[in-house]
């Protein structure tokens, strides 16, 4: 029969204890930085929707898709590969793609000729700034345009 000063002993000869403690931290520490990427994006998104800019014209019912902005962006549609254990290989993924907005807009920032990417716009908003004068304050040249 196995004691449990044995288990314990057993357990430190394969350098488990340790490994547990600084796993849950990590996972918390990661946790917490999840939660305040959120907390940062919900407050750029805020303060975009009271920027004057973006208030809706008279007349215009919709904006564009987010296909057109795909295109517009030239995105790089990204199809995830798994491993498939019958045919031992890899395959595309039955999921659909991944859209990563920040690349997306960051590309759309380029087209239309700003030196900049979405986090700096985001910081930028966030500092108090606004959309009108990031573009104007990163602006590349006066002929790129959409």
């Amino acid at each position: 029969m196995v004691t449990n000063q044995q288990s314990l002993r057993r357990v430190n000869d394969y350098g488990v204890v340790g490994e547990q403690p600084d796993q849950i931290a990590d996972d918390l520490h990661e946790l917490v930085q999840q939660k305040q990427r959120a907390l940062k994006a919900k407050a750029f998104f805020k303060k975009l929707a009271d920027d004057p800019m973006f208030a809706p014209e008279p007349g215009r019912t919709a904006g564009r898709s987010l296909t057109e902005w795909l295109l517009m962006a030239q995105y790089p549609m990204k199809q995830e590969m798994v491993f498939d254990y019958e045919q031992q290989r890899y395959v595309p993924s039955e999921a659909r793609p991944r859209i990563d907005l920040a690349e997306l807009l960051t590309l759309l920032l380029r087209k239309k000729g700003i030196n900049g990417t979405f986090e700096d716009m985001m910081d930028h908003v966030l500092e108090g700034g606004s959309f009108q004068q990031f573009l104007s304050e990163n602006r590349l040249s006066k002929r790129a345009s959409m």
